[in-house]
């Protein structure tokens, strides 16, 4: 296990960032702060772009400082332009560590790396590596989230907005073996939002009203239009 240091959490407020930062945790680092990138363009290839303005609720819940990085969305470009924002968040959170949610998508990785050693940070990957379905099935068992877009052959229109517990990840496990895609959505396939979780000191996100966008080429997203801490 390596030494334990603050941290920073490299967030977007889907399950994989949120379990990293749980085990970051329990490895016994300390989050300092959260940093969500939010993409200008729908298509980023890196970033997170479905109801990222919502993982604000979670540093509120978890009482640690939350930050807003807006980036452009173009492919490299975007990466630039986050390693130029962390560079003062590093420094104003007081950080040795940037946290991410990587589990085996190897651009993520090498970029976050890079970046890292650009800043003389480590990259910490607590999921990097773990049994894919394995890992849905650990995440279902020990947070509440909900799906948040479905763009993948074999995930319809009413996987939208449905909470996944044991049951529905091992459909999502079945259907990733039956259509070939990441169980844990690495890739884009699917996108969460944790609403329940240990870090949120007994709170829980109430989603309030949410949208279900779905397009006729089969893929879509369930916008929320209003949450709150309970």
């Amino acid at each position: 296990m390596e030494m334990p240091v603050d941290v920073l959490v490299l967030y977007t407020g889907g399950k994989d960032s949120h379990y990293a930062a749980l085990r970051a945790v329990e490895e016994g680092h300390v989050i300092k702060c959260l940093v969500t990138a939010a993409p200008r363009r729908q298509d980023s290839y890196m970033f997170h772009t479905v109801n990222v303005m919502w993982a604000s609720l979670h540093g509120e819940a978890m009482g640690v400082p939350h930050h807003f990085v807006e980036v452009s969305g173009e492919k490299e470009r975007e990466v630039k332009e986050l390693a130029g924002a962390l560079r003062y968040a590093a420094r104003d959170c007081g950080v040795e560590a940037v946290v991410t949610g990587a589990v085996a998508s190897r651009y993520q990785r090498e970029r976050v790396d890079k970046i890292a050693e650009r800043l003389g940070l480590r990259h910490v990957a607590p999921l990097w590596g773990r049994g894919q379905e394995e890992l849905l099935l650990e995440e279902a068992a020990r947070l509440g989230f909900i799906i948040v877009a479905a763009m993948a052959m074999g995930l319809g229109r009413g996987w939208l907005g449905v909470r996944v517990g044991p049951t529905e990840a091992r459909r999502l496990i079945e259907l990733s073996r039956l259509y070939g895609f990441s169980p844990v959505g690495e890739g884009g396939e699917y996108e969460t939002y944790v609403v329940e979780s240990p870090l949120f000191r007994g709170r829980r996100v109430e989603v309030v009203e949410g949208d279900v966008v779905w397009s006729e080429a089969g893929w879509g997203y369930y916008v929320i239009k209003k949450a709150r801490l309970v």
